[in-house]
């Protein structure tokens, strides 16, 4: 880290903000309708593809069922502020869902499908959403979810897919809907205020929180591209090669695959999903559509860096990479970079950032080890335990502020106060410095969130679970390295006096009430005692 110094006249560091021109005002509209209206002028490119099957919309067709689909919608009784479920993998027909809803004035509730019947059941209590779209792979797992709920939770639920139950209402019964208007502010909506999308992020205070953001804050990514290509209008035609033709594997409910997914609409990028990961899948699909750029998590990353399969395909259509929703340590980068020659764009931020806080720089202006320079309409700040700033190359806990940042947590003013302050200030729990050049660099991450292939998941959650097992006294869980998923929840355990209980009876224990990716992958290690600090809180690096 550098050593740390006050600039002249500077007593108590400095506000990180855009190094470039003041970037235009975000527009005070309807984010769907936006977006339609930008889509149009891509015409009958495609602008979505399934891998697997070759199935694809040009942007002519969704910019024509987006409004059918949301009369479908508004004749079901979805208005303005209403909250509408979205359980889906990877779908091309997502798309439709999304905008649909939005251009409604309602929000979209996009959910992981890898959540259990009951943590699905907490996600509708939280959401408040009467309405549902569940992919045909996850009818019954939504269905189970709806038994924990009084049976008047849900109005109405559409399945979407290729071969939906013949007794259900579906989605595609909504595209022969009479197309509607969008809802405006002159119908009462306000953009600033109103939410367009909640998902969902994890974190240490207990059991997923939504995440409100506003339509305002959905344009904020959009605005960005057009600020940037309008600086450099001579890269723009390059620009618009490289990002021609993107792989999609992250997953819509993750914020970070939902930026890449509306990002790619809003720049006429054709997008080609990809539902599962396997390797020879991932590397097919590369080579057969001659991707050119590829957002992807570490794991992924160092994956190429690794596996002998990369002299098997043709994989010279990429020209960029970008890593983010997880850390990815400079061994990786260089060794990514220098087997298959592509530079790899890193990016910092967090759910209740929607937009990347940071992004690194091309070549000669990059370093492995920042995480970037801040990004426009963003501003960060660094701060110490007394709430006060820190000047550069002093390390504390990184504050981060802009139309960008959520509007606070459905239904939990607590964790929302815990998290966004008065003045607008997000409080990321990460801990970082500045240099004098206003590079940002991530030392920690406070919070102790674990990234299971950049999943979130709340020790805390899991903490209390294993509590529940009989015999158990303490236990604390904490994220270790993992091979296969990059990183994986550990669990230390105290056991009461002649408690007879296995490492294997509590992964077991863990296994049935969570979702896949938050299970102890990391084992079970028995300890005589949790070290902890006066004030009670785990030392938890003590444990790592």
């Amino acid at each position: 880290m550098a050593s740390s110094s006050c600039g002249e006249g500077e007593e108590q560091g400095r506000i990180l903000r855009w190094d470039g021109p003041t970037p235009p005002l975000i527009p005070h509209l309807n984010y769907a309708h936006s977006m339609i209206k930008r889509m149009a002028t891509h015409g009958h490119t495609v602008a979505l593809v399934e891998s697997e099957t070759g199935k694809q919309w040009t942007f002519s067709e969704l910019c024509e069922l987006v409004p059918r689909v949301s009369g479908g919608l508004a004749e079901c009784g979805v208005g303005l502020g209403d909250r509408v479920l979205c359980l889906t993998p990877i779908h091309i027909d997502y798309t439709l869902v999304l905008l649909a809803i939005i251009y409604r004035g309602a929000t979209c509730v996009p959910i992981n499908p890898t959540l259990n019947a009951e943590e699905l059941a907490h996600v509708l209590r939280v959401s408040e959403a009467g309405w549902a779209v569940v992919h045909e792979a996850y009818v019954s797992l939504a269905e189970a979810a709806f038994t924990y709920l009084p049976s008047t939770t849900l109005r109405k639920m559409w399945v979407m897919g290729e071969s939906p139950p013949s007794d259900k209402p579906t989605l595609h019964d909504l595209f022969s809907h009479d197309p509607i208007p969008p809802l405006t502010t002159t119908d009462g909506l306000v953009p600033d205020k109103m939410a367009a999308i909640m998902p969902f992020s994890s974190g240490t205070t207990g059991p997923s929180k939504g995440v409100l953001f506003s339509h305002r804050t959905l344009h904020v990514p959009n605005m960005t591209h057009l600020f940037l290509e309008q600086l450099q209008p001579e890269k723009a035609k390059i620009t618009k090669e490289i990002y021609s033709r993107a792989l999609l594997l992250l997953p819509v409910a993750h914020s970070y695959g939902h930026i890449m997914l509306v990002n790619n609409l809003f720049a006429g990028t054709t997008t080609v999903c990809l539902t599962k990961f396997t390797p020879t899948a991932f590397l097919e699909t590369i080579q057969k559509y001659q991707i050119t750029v590829c957002p992807l998590v570490p794991h992924l990353v160092k994956f190429l860096s690794d596996t002998p399969l990369l002299k098997e395909y043709n994989i010279t259509s990429v020209k960029a990479v970008m890593s983010g929703a997880a850390p990815i340590d400079t061994h990786t980068i260089n060794k990514f970079e220098k087997k298959t020659g592509i530079p790899l764009t890193r990016a910092y931020g967090m759910t209740e950032t929607y937009n990347a806080v940071t992004r690194t720089r091309p070549p000669p202006d990059d370093n492995p080890s920042t995480v970037g320079k801040v990004t426009p309409y963003t501003e960060v700040k660094v701060i110490n335990d007394a709430g006060e700033w820190v000047c550069e190359g002093e390390e504390g806990e990184l504050c981060v502020r802009g139309p960008g940042m959520m509007l606070g947590y459905s239904n939990n003013q607590t964790a929302t106060s815990a998290t966004l302050d008065s003045e607008g200030w997000i409080h990321t729990g990460d801990i970082g410095y500045y240099d004098q050049q206003d590079f940002l660099y991530i030392t920690d991450r406070s919070k102790d969130i674990i990234k299971v292939k950049a999943y979130p998941v709340s020790p805390h959650e899991l903490e209390e679970i294993v509590k529940q097992y009989e015999g158990v006294s303490d236990v604390a869980v904490v994220g270790v390295k993992h091979q296969r998923l990059g990183e994986a929840p550990k669990a230390f355990v105290v056991l009461k006096p002649n408690a007879k209980v296995t490492a294997a009876q509590i992964q077991s224990h863990v296994e049935e009430r969570v979702a896949s990716y938050k299970q102890l992958a990391g084992g079970v290690r028995f300890v005589d005692v949790i070290p902890r600090n006066p004030m009670g809180k785990i030392l938890k690096k003590q444990l790592k």
